[in-house]
């Protein structure tokens, strides 16, 4: 039959969900191995995980879980509570749920959410199903967000109780599903005890395992020297003996007791206790590598919001001077109109200037041509004056008297 197998209260929720959901952390016992061995593979969408199998109530993503839980616990003021989740651990025999058909393992995670809805239906609650215990059987982790969805108060119920309620539901659901149910014998009580009990009288054994549940009760209890410490602190010495623990101490009538795991019960054997301790430093190095990327997340929020800061008040300073600076460029917007026009009007005398400078260039370049022609001209005519005074003069021939031949005026004689 499914079994209710623990029952007890975490500190941080992320450090719960982030255990069973298992992402990249690897799973125990060989079970990878195991898995190959059968010829079995995780849903792809678990690749990776611990988990074979999740689901969750009241509208919680298993993976997305960590935030759900958050949220919830901000909206309701819930932030400050020491223990946030509540964590149930529900186990099938192989008898019931062959842990080799994959179809089982979705079936197991069903029937732990159906437990939750039904144990806690005001309540998110986030199951994820593992296979990685030393046998491979199923089990659930049932991991409950202790903020009520209806109230906001906190979810607050003695150990023993919800124990109880749970093992009876858990019991109707087997029978449901037509599997044997046996009372579990998490205790041993003799007869003598049992006895003892009833007519409300000091039992022993009663002492020595409510000395064992308060120091078990301090989470921060994650090894077995701490464990061995604490229980000394309480008059208990501790002992393990090969597959046994032994528990001494002096009883309130000041006799002697000593007493093995297995006579005190189930929860009190070694393996169960060291398994115990074990998951708890698992969840404390988990929740510790949590604080860590959340203190980086932090300080990087941090910085953001100081940068964010800064500029806020770079932009307020610079809405706070846009008023003088519109001050200033409307004193200096007609002084800059002047030296526009200034510049204006200079530029326009510039090009006066030039044109008159380029029309007297003209000018003076036609009067030296005219200059240099007249002196060409003067030059020319001085030049033909001087060769003419230096030509030599004719000389005078002398006068030649004409011979009178008999020439008469009157005619010739004859």
């Amino acid at each position: 039959m499914p079994t209710i197998a623990k029952i007890s209260s975490g500190a941080s929720a992320s450090s719960a969900l982030n255990y069973a959901l298992g992402k990249n952390k690897g799973m125990h016992n060989d079970t990878e191995r195991w898995l190959d061995d059968h010829d079995l593979k995780q849903p792809e969408a678990l690749q990776n995980c611990r988990a074979v199998a999740v689901g969750g109530t009241n509208g919680v993503m298993p993976e997305i879980a960590p935030e759900q839980f958050k949220l919830t616990r901000e909206a309701y003021n819930q932030t400050q509570q020491r223990n946030q989740v509540q964590r149930i651990v529900q186990s099938f025999s192989a008898d019931e749920l062959d842990p080799t058909t994959p179809g089982n393992w979705q079936r197991a995670n069903d029937l732990g959410v159906e437990l939750a809805e039904k144990l806690y239906p005001d309540y998110q609650t986030a199951v994820y199903t593992h296979i990685d215990g030393q046998n491979h059987v199923l089990h659930n982790h049932i991991i409950v967000n202790k903020v009520n969805l209806e109230t906001g108060h906190k979810l607050r119920e003695r150990p023993g109780e919800a124990v109880e309620r749970a093992r009876q539901i858990n019991d109707r659901l087997a029978e449901r599903e037509h599997w044997q149910v046996i009372t579990p014998v998490r205790e041993h009580q003799s007869k003598t005890e049992q006895d003892l009990t009833k007519k409300g009288q000091y039992s022993y054994m009663h002492d020595l395992r409510s000395r064992i549940d308060s120091v078990m009760a301090d989470t921060s209890v994650s090894d077995f020297k701490t464990f061995s410490e604490r229980l000394n602190k309480s008059k208990v010495n501790v002992s393990i003996r090969g597959q046994n623990v032994s528990y001494a101490f002096l009883d309130a009538n000041h006799k002697q007791r000593r007493a093995r795991g297995k006579r005190l019960g189930t929860d009190y054997e070694k393996e169960t206790i060291l398994n115990e301790l074990e998951r708890r430093t698992r969840e404390r190095t988990a929740q510790q590598l949590n604080r860590d990327d959340q203190s980086r997340a932090d300080s990087a929020l941090r910085e953001t919001e100081r940068t964010d800061t800064a500029l806020e008040q770079r932009e307020r300073q610079a809405q706070s001077r846009k008023p003088r600076i519109d001050q200033l460029r409307n004193a200096v917007k007609p002084i800059a109109e002047g030296l526009q026009r200034f510049t204006d009007g200079l530029q326009r005398f510039t090009k006066q200037v030039s044109r008159f400078i380029d029309d007297r260039l003209t000018l003076l370049k036609r009067l030296t041509a005219m200059n240099e022609r007249h002196d060409q001209q003067v030059k020319e005519q001085k030049l033909k004056e001087l060769t003419k005074l230096n030509e030599p003069k004719p000389t005078q021939q002398p006068t030649q008297h004409r011979q009178n031949y008999g020439y008469d005026r009157g005619g010739p004689s004859l």
